[in-house]
């Protein structure tokens, strides 16, 4: 990254945080740039496997009460 592109994305952060940004807010944006799948798989391959298996155990419970 040049040092311009890094001073623009921390304008960008200054702007995120002034507006206090929330995550609905947020998950908008990452799919106006076209990055939720790159943000869900570094999440995923960041994630502690415990919190991982957690939120598939919730995946399924989610499931099972939509089906029904």
């Amino acid at each position: 990254m040049t040092n311009l592109h890094i001073q623009r994305v921390h304008q960008v952060i200054d702007m995120l945080r002034e507006i206090n940004v929330d995550g609905e807010t947020m998950q908008y944006i990452i799919e106006k740039v076209g990055m939720s799948d790159q943000m869900l798989r570094q999440l995923i391959f960041l994630a502690p496997k415990d919190q991982l298996e957690d939120l598939m155990d919730e995946v399924v419970e989610y499931q099972k009460i939509r089906c029904y």
